[in-house]
């Protein structure tokens, strides 16, 4: 969808704005492709500062860079995508706990769904979650155990995203050279700005262009280990 001038100079000067208090060591979020820009699904969806509100960032290395969740109280972990921005082939997710090494996580796989939402959808504030495969779940118990999360799509070689970067290293070539594939935000209530407890955004890439939203999902009775 063409958009006229006034609303690209718009997206601009937000996407600009959301830009600042980037840390320096931070990897660099590119526009969406034809889709709405990151910042503008987090300020115009969730009322969230792309950099401002992010509980991840890097700092020190990717490494250091919290990627694990802790289960916060009784009752399963539910975690869901909420908005498919990225490739319509079959979009896969679930959560693993970390093994011996890196390149051992001890995976399970959860849901999956074949669907994108459009630049029409966004406008329209149509943004239903994707409608799940038969035999999805969305709810979990991880048991006391850290544990971290993942994203794949069938339609990409090696296209396994985690929630920790050094995962992604040790499996994925081709995402090796920046692993840092998961941007983490704090649940909020748009209308009052209130947080919500326990609850996460997962902004996810997969791809390599970095856009940071080809899947967003909902994650909740968590709370981030090492949280900044």
């Amino acid at each position: 969808m063409t958009r006229t001038l006034s609303t690209t100079m718009f997206l601009m000067a937000l996407w600009a704005s959301s830009a600042i208090g980037q840390e320096p060591k931070q990897p660099k979020v590119a526009p969406g492709p034809n889709e709405p820009d990151l910042s503008v699904v987090l300020e115009k969806v969730y009322g969230l500062s792309m950099f401002g509100d992010l509980v991840n960032p890097v700092k020190i290395s990717t490494d250091a860079a919290p990627g694990l969740f802790r289960k916060a109280g009784p009752g399963p972990v539910t975690y869901r995508p909420v908005i498919a921005l990225g490739l319509e082939t079959v979009n896969r997710g679930g959560y693993y706990h970390p093994g011996d090494s890196p390149t051992k996580p001890d995976k399970t796989e959860l849901w999956s769904y074949k669907h994108k939402h459009t630049t029409k959808d966004f406008d329209l504030g149509n943004l239903t979650p994707p409608p799940l495969a038969e035999g999805s779940k969305t709810s979990f118990d991880p048991g006391n155990r850290p544990f971290g999360l993942w994203v794949a799509n069938d339609g990409l070689k090696e296209s396994d995203a985690y929630t920790q970067p050094m995962v992604v290293a040790a499996l994925n070539k081709r995402l090796a050279k920046q692993p840092y594939k998961a941007m983490i935000y704090p649940a909020r209530e748009k209308a009052t700005g209130k947080l919500i407890p326990y609850s996460y955004l997962i902004c996810w890439e997969y791809s390599t262009n970095d856009d940071f939203q080809d899947v967003v999902c909902r994650i909740e009775n968590v709370e981030l280990v090492n949280e900044p």
